[in-house]
């Protein structure tokens, strides 16, 4: 089944639950199976609510992501009354007219992302809201010329028509010069640079790009891109960073989402020790150590330089899994104290290669 097909099916449930959690891991949520929930109309006037709005709504989220209309799901339509003609949304030193306007709150689904609209009465204005937790200074708003611009990029990077692509996910980012992207060795300019992560696929290959919020600066992350259509790839919520881990702590595995709520950790400290600790609802969540041994300084410094050349940090904040994971399937999170990605090994073959030379580093070493 390709990801196309696999994301569409999983939207709604995925965007209702980003808040839940996989046993035992708190910031590790899956997309879940779709439901049947058709678009809810909240107590709207009689008479008032007109069809347009929702295809309007739908063609415009469609000519932003490059996907058919009809694949996108309108999930509710609430009645709202905005302060202005700029429905609420006017940008610092906009001017906007008063006059209170009648409209519409719409949320609707794509693939892997809930979108929220404003539109006036007919949806002859229609507003994308910005998206969550963007930045003080920017806009958070994914455009459609910035839509436009950054599918042509991509579509030149990778050899693949435009009509062929399209956009899963969106993130709003701050990045620095080099847009957040590492790479060992190079230095980037410390500025703050409001932007956005985004998903792209053309339903084989996902791929994934830094961009600023014009698409004026467009780079692809090559280390966390090329994961294969059996895998989801996501984003983590932005509202929910990964666990903090000790300063002492070089680089740990976590293991968990079973049925009896075990976490398995495998973590190596500074000083070179190597142990495993096993928590489990059934033992009360005690924690039970297990010392594995004790590396040379020079072990723990090749693994580091392993995590360097194979440039961990890229892959902070994604996550490479399947549906199985909901079916209480453990996966894995690997984590530095400056990034976490979550994985499942039921499709290792279909990783990143720098992600999975990272796994087979660290499952040498902790043999």
């Amino acid at each position: 089944m390709s990801l196309r097909t696999v994301g569409i099916c999983a939207s709604l449930m995925m965007l209702a639950s980003q808040g839940a959690v996989l046993a035992a891991q708190p910031s590790a949520p899956m997309p879940l199976a779709a439901s049947d929930r058709a678009a809810q109309i909240t107590s709207p006037a009689p008479g008032s609510f007109s069809r347009t709005v929702p295809l309007r709504v739908q063609r415009d989220l469609a000519s932003r992501l490059n996907v058919a209309p009809n694949s996108l799901q309108i999930i509710e339509v609430t009645p709202q009354t905005w302060p202005d003609q700029c429905l609420g949304l006017g940008r610092p030193n906009q001017r906007c007219m008063g006059g209170e306007v009648q409209g519409w709150q719409v949320q609707v689904a794509s693939a892997q992302q809930m979108w929220t609209y404003r539109s006036d009465r007919f949806a002859r204005h229609l507003k994308l809201e910005p998206l969550a937790a963007a930045p003080d200074f920017g806009t958070g708003d994914f455009s459609i010329e910035t839509s436009q611009r950054l599918l042509q990029t991509v579509a030149q990077q990778v050899n693949r028509p435009v009509d062929s692509l399209e956009v899963l996910a969106v993130q709003p980012a701050t990045w620095n010069g080099c847009l957040g992207i590492y790479e060992p060795d190079r230095a980037c300019t410390a500025i703050a640079i409001a932007g956005f992560r985004a998903l792209i696929t053309d339903g084989q290959t996902v791929w994934v790009y830094h961009l600023n919020e014009t698409a004026e600066q467009v780079a692809q992350n090559e280390t966390a891109s090329g994961a294969g259509d059996a895998l989801m790839v996501s984003f983590a919520p932005v509202d929910t960073a990964p666990d903090s881990i000790d300063s002492q702590i070089v680089f740990q595995s976590q293991l968990s989402g079973d049925l009896a709520g075990s976490v398995h950790k495998t973590i190596l400290t500074t000083d070179g020790q190597l142990y495993r600790e096993h928590t489990s609802y059934l033992n009360g969540g005690r924690v039970v150590r297990e010392d594995l041994k004790t590396l040379t300084p020079a072990e723990v410094q090749a693994f580091r330089q392993q995590l360097e050349q194979h440039r961990f940090a890229n892959f902070n904040r994604l996550r490479y899994l399947t549906s199985a994971a909901l079916a209480d399937y453990p996966t894995t999170r690997l984590q530095t104290a400056y990034a976490a990605v979550d994985y499942i090994d039921l499709e290792a073959e279909n990783l990143p290669p720098d992600l999975q030379a990272v796994i087979a580093a660290w499952d040498e070493l902790a043999q």
